[in-house]
């Protein structure tokens, strides 16, 4: 009975963490529309980066967070997001399929790590896109001075429930309708939709450009250097700015959703995300400088800053170029918020932990419509009903999430997926081989690297809690333990830049590897812990219904095969794609253009290495 329970129990466990094949997540054929070039991408990218905070939240970090200076902030959160870039860029490269982060990690960690952050990423784009929807409401009814709410108000009524931190006082149908909208565009297909998207950027782009010029013309320099100087708050005060401007560059991320999409992923996934993450950080600290340029830091109204800073200047022309680009920030340019939400839905259920049915895929426009509906449905309803505040804390911690995860993910993608048994060796860097193997035996063994990226997971955590908790009390406990987890981390990290990383092959390979993954590891992990207690709280609620749905349904219905990858922990390693034959291609790819998928071929896994 002893030995049946643990079978049962092993058997169980090992449905948790199986793992969908590497070789056939590389498949190029799909029953989406391959018809996205990198214009596409790019502007997709930028569309999901450059939204309110462009207009709001740069005033918000320079008044109270870090003054003028807080372009440096920004340019610290621009570092930070290329090496989280730089690990969804391999991964995309290598896995040309939907789901993102959710894919990868079913590759690379199991099943149910994967569901987590699928499930906690569908979230999100549905209460993002009920976010931007309430930010988009706000923006007009504030150009309006408020008589679309009231209108609202007069004619729907209010909601008699009193005071509320969660729930709206009013029906938010403008919100409703700009959802709604904006489905009808996805519903078009994903060529039309992204093409939509390229003019309203182009639009974006041009109004902020012009923004920015007109802050220098109606400035003064003396605005840099009033109320204390250029940083006013000092280094504290740009670092504090950089944990809150770190969520202006999120989205970047979203585009790898489209990568079953693309035309050709491995070429042009890389140039957009890259290149959009580069704008993006140009247009922030362009719109920093020119704000703190306009007008004192302390002056700034941080609901609307620029349209408020021309506005006193008389300005007018200036103030509706600021107010249409926020429109469009908020609004319009979310086109692409909307086309995430069925496709993440799409990779989910083609996996079969939720409902098959949203893996339907309409022939004629090539979308799969049932994703897109309930997913819509969902999103108007939050936005009808609930405040943008309470919806934007829930956001937060989904991103942190998905950025921690595909940082691990790559580590064991480059360091232990290809390793054969868990006794075997593992190859160390030549300086290390000769200096490191003779004091530290047991650092060229598999065991001995997953210690070693265990402890340096953990001591990411507790840095994070260190520098939350405990430093900021200024006593000398406090900065003797902030000390000695930065220690760890450092030691752990260091020694973790010994290992060799496996090549992969026919995949982009990021510089000066492991850095990309343990620093985007670390960051995240620290932003983690920062989290305030509800979100918290909202984050695990949550989770805890996508359990219920996964156990009920999911585990039962996955599409995975028990016992994983035929290439994890079997020594697999990546045969050459010129050595393997030509992969049938999407009909729709035919002549599309010069580097079409007809080129590409299909890798292989080999039993041994």
């Amino acid at each position: 009975m002893p030995v049946d329970c643990g079978s049962k129990l092993q058997s169980f466990g090992s449905k948790l963490l199986r793992k969908k094949s590497l070789a056939e997540a590389r498949s190029l054929e799909t029953p989406l529309d391959r018809c996205l070039t990198v214009w596409h991408l790019l502007f997709y990218a930028i569309a999901h980066m450059a939204g309110a905070g462009v207009y709001v939240l740069t005033g918000a970090v320079v008044k109270s967070n870090a003054g003028p200076g807080a372009f440096v902030s920004y340019l610290i959160c621009g570092v930070a997001s290329l090496f989280t870039g730089l690990c969804y860029v391999e991964f995309a490269t290598l896995v040309p399929k939907a789901g993102s982060c959710y894919t990868y990690t079913y590759l690379m960690l199991g099943e149910l790590p994967a569901f987590v952050v699928g499930w906690t990423m569908l979230s999100d784009y549905i209460i993002g896109m009920a976010s931007v929807a309430k930010a988009f409401s706000g923006t007009v009814d504030a150009l309006c001075n408020h008589t679309v709410s009231g209108f609202f108000k007069q004619h729907m009524g209010t909601f008699h429930h009193g005071p509320s931190q969660i729930f709206d006082d009013t029906w938010d149908m403008v919100a409703v309708a700009l959802i709604l909208s904006l489905m009808l565009l996805v519903v078009a297909g994903a060529n039309f939709s992204l093409s939509v998207n390229i003019g309203l950027s182009v639009l974006q782009l041009l109004c902020l450009a012009t923004v920015a010029v007109a802050a220098f013309v109606y400035g003064s320099a003396a605005n840099w250097t009033a109320g204390g100087g250029f940083f006013p708050y000092g280094i504290s005060g740009v670092v504090q700015g950089a944990t809150v401007a770190i969520f202006a560059y999120s989205g970047f991320e979203s585009v790898s959703n489209a990568a079953e999409e693309c035309r050709n992923p491995r070429r042009d996934l890389p140039i957009a995300l890259l290149s959009s993450l580069g704008i993006i950080a140009v247009l922030y600290v362009a719109a920093c400088l020119g704000i703190s340029y306009l007008e004192p830091y302390y002056e700034l109204d941080v609901n609307s800053p620029f349209v408020s800073a021309f506005s006193r200047r008389g300005a007018y022309w200036a103030e509706g170029f600021a107010a249409a680009g926020t429109l469009l920030a908020t609004g319009a340019t979310k086109l692409a918020t909307m086309y995430v939400i069925p496709r993440m839905a799409y990779a989910l259920a083609s996996d079969g932990v939720i409902l098959k049915c949203f893996a339907n895929v309409n022939e004629r426009v090539r979308v799969p419509l049932p994703g897109l509906f309930c997913g819509t449905a969902l999103a108007a309803v939050l936005a009808m009903f609930f405040k943008l505040e309470f919806l934007a804390d829930m956001v937060s911690m989904g991103i942190l999430l998905s950025y921690f995860a595909v940082g691990l993910d790559l580590f064991v993608l480059r360091y232990l997926h290809f390793a054969s048994g868990d006794k075997s060796e593992v190859p160390l860097r030549d300086w290390a081989s000769d200096r490191l193997s003779s004091s530290l035996p047991w650092l060229g063994t598999l065991p001995g690297l997953k210690r070693l990226l265990g402890g340096f997971v953990v001591a990411c955590f507790l840095c994070g809690g260190a520098v939350d908790y405990a430093v900021p009390q200024l006593t000398w406990w406090s900065w003797l333990l902030g000390c000695i987890t930065l220690a760890a981390v450092l030691v752990t990290g260091g020694l973790l830049c010994a290992y060799q990383p496996h090549e992969v092959a026919e995949m982009y390979e990021s510089p000066l590897m492991p850095l990309s993954p343990l620093t985007t590891i670390f960051i995240n992990a620290v932003m983690i812990v920062k989290m305030q207690f509800y979100t918290w709280l909202r984050f695990l609620l949550w989770i805890g219904v996508g359990l219920i749905l996964y156990f009920s349904y999911g585990i039962r219905h996955s599409t995975a095969l028990e016992g994983g990858d035929a290439g994890a922990g079997a020594g697999g390693e990546y045969v050459s794609l010129d050595d393997t034959k030509p992969e049938k291609n999407n009909d729709n790819n035919d002549g599309k253009d010069g580097a079409n998928l007809n080129e590409e071929k299909r890798p292989v896994l080999s039993g041994s290495s």
